[in-house]
């Protein structure tokens, strides 16, 4: 019983924090700015992936969408390079079992 009552106010309070850091005039707020956040007003330590999620809830909350993942089409492009690369290459003879 206390230990939900302690995760509730903890989700509480850093959600609190995000939504502080979560602004329209503001620069976007990084994981380590909640981070620092929690930490000077709480005690409380939280990783930074973490305080993405947090910061994430926030702002879909205030209103803003979420960006969509970046695709990395020129990585993309030296696996396929690589790949064919790979496929030109001669397999080496196995090895005569005497």
């Amino acid at each position: 019983m206390f230990e939900n009552r302690r995760a509730q106010q903890r989700h509480n309070k850093l959600m609190r924090a995000a939504h502080n850091l979560v602004g329209p005039l503001e620069a976007p707020a990084a994981p380590a700015d909640l981070a620092a956040l929690v930490f000077g007003l709480h005690r409380i330590e939280l990783r930074e992936d973490e305080a993405a999620r947090y910061l994430d809830a926030a702002r879909v909350r205030r209103g803003y969408r979420l960006p969509e993942p970046v695709l990395d089409i020129e990585a993309g492009a030296e696996d396929a390079a690589t790949e064919e690369h790979l496929d030109h290459q001669e397999e080496p003879e196995p090895a005569a079992v005497t």
